[in-house]
């Protein structure tokens, strides 16, 4: 073995990317970019929260321009897994960054930024999630879009959000092609009802082959945004939203959807008139 994959033996993120690849699997989002993008054109194209490369792959092979931005290490090794079996013609288009969304500098002139897969539930707060729309605003050319997708929760907080007991085998848990067992347990430490906010105490304990038990914990802090926030942050930054659905197959949007879709155009540049 060496030292890479024995690196990557014994490396929690490492095991927890792998059971993300075998769970994340729908494609009800990549067919809904798609549509909505068109045939027999050729974007540019911006994802923030990349990950392992599960929308971005099928966007570049058919013949957009990608760039990607994530601070996983892992899960960009993933998806560069994934693009070193494409043609050489679409690797050519797909430029990764390791870095994290909130401080790294986005690259400019997109016609198309996706803010998908629930990406903002890696944030912490509101003001979090309302800066990645402001840097979408600035990255885009005018007349760009964006795509924005998130799990659709209005008034208080959720109360299976507001349990305090210990959630056992909770995402990501699984089993590696190894063998290696991927156990993890969730506990909300913390919550503010009113404005969704919660804090959980993360712990992932990973059992190799042989018998080693390695054990990672760490605190991670969320926010649920309501569609009234996200559509007032989307208006504050220049953009008018030409349709928000109820999922990613286009279900019509009502207060009981489990998603909020939204399809915007930025038709105000910051400094236009």
């Amino acid at each position: 073995m060496n030292q890479a994959s024995n690196y990557k033996a014994y490396d929690i993120d490492y095991h927890i990317t792998e059971i993300y690849d075998q769970i994340e699997t729908q494609t009800e989002d990549i067919s809904l970019i798609k549509d909505l993008i068109g045939v027999n054109r050729s974007l540019r194209i911006l994802e923030p929260f990349c990950g392992n490369g599960w929308i971005l792959v099928p966007l570049a092979q058919d013949g957009h321009e990608i760039v990607g931005i994530d601070k996983s290490a892992p899960m960009l090794e993933s998806a560069r897994d994934k693009i070193r079996k494409l043609p050489q013609n679409v690797r050519n288009n797909i430029i990764l960054h390791q870095a994290n969304v909130l401080t790294h500098e986005w690259p400019q002139d997109f016609d198309l930024v996706i803010l998908g897969g629930n990406c903002l539930y890696e944030l912490a707060t509101p003001e979090e999630q309302e800066k990645c729309v402001s840097l979408a605003r600035n990255t885009l050319k005018a007349n760009g879009y964006l795509y924005l997708d998130n799990n659709h929760m209005e008034g208080d907080l959720n109360p299976e959000w507001r349990k305090s007991a210990i959630l056992e085998n909770t995402f990501p848990t699984g089993v590696c092609s190894d063998g290696t067992q991927v156990r993890v347990t969730t506990q909300t430490i913390w919550y503010d009802a009113e404005n969704r906010l919660t804090r959980s105490r993360r712990t992932v304990e990973i059992i190799t082959p042989n018998g080693n038990t390695l054990k990672k914990e760490w605190i991670e802090g969320c926010h649920a945004p309501s569609t009234f926030e996200m559509k007032a942050w989307l208006s504050k930054y220049g953009f008018n939203i030409e349709n928000i659905w109820g999922d990613r197959n286009k279900s019509p949007y009502t207060d009981d959807s489990p998603q909020a879709v939204f399809w915007a155009k930025l038709v105000k540049k910051l400094g236009t008139a």
